[in-house]
């Protein structure tokens, strides 16, 4: 694919906490279960049938044992990035939506309002995180031009960068499903346009 560079977006599996429903994780480092697992493998043998010439992850463990999983078939190394980490939700993070709703009313009320300018206390805005995700990706856009990459990230990173690729408003984040191994595929041209490949796919299973 001369001139175009082939994105595989790919989220990490499902994590061992998904039973108490602490939704959000953000930077902490929650490990893949038994069940992220089998997923991870399942994705791997799908995405074996496709030629990939670098891997990308976050450095969070649910995404560079996801990664390592995929790159197995490829027989290629997992580059990990701090720039690929999920956004951080700061004091929030461990604890789920109705928690949140009753120890920060008025915050929660204000980042729900505006997370691109309203940040979690200790936390990113969803501006800064998209300036650092899109500053890794980009990174990766122009060191491996006219390849084809697969990045493993988590939903918040990978929605991100959607929205991003495609000038779509932060509005239209949750619009976005990106499910624990959903692959997407962005064709990235020399000038910066993109085109949608694939988004979310998960009938590998």
């Amino acid at each position: 694919m001369s001139g175009v560079t082939r994105l595989f977006l790919i989220r990490h599996g499902d994590t061992a906490d998904e039973e108490t429903k602490k939704i959000y994780k953000g930077a902490l480092d929650i490990p893949l279960s038994e069940k992220g697992r089998s997923r991870m493998k399942m994705a791997s043998a799908f995405l074996s049938r496709f030629h990939l010439d670098h891997i990308y992850s976050s450095a969070l463990s649910r995404c560079t044992e996801s990664g390592s999983i995929i790159s197995r078939p490829h027989s290629i190394s997992l580059r990990a990035l701090t720039g690929l980490n999920e956004i951080s939700f700061g004091a929030w993070e461990g604890l789920s939506f109705e928690e949140i709703a009753k120890a920060y009313t008025d915050h929660f009320r204000l980042w729900l309002a505006d997370p691109e300018t309203h940040s979690p206390p200790g936390g990113e805005t969803l501006r800064d995180a998209e300036k650092r995700i899109n500053l890794a990706i980009d990174g990766i856009l122009a060191e491996h031009r006219s390849q084809t990459i697969a990045v493993v990230a988590h939903g918040g990173v990978l929605r991100l960068v959607l929205c991003s690729k495609l000038g779509l408003k932060f509005s239209h984040l949750f619009r976005l499903a990106q499910d624990y191994g959903g692959i997407s595929i962005l064709d990235v041209y020399e000038d910066g346009s993109t085109v949608v490949k694939l988004i979310n796919f998960t009938y590998y299973m």
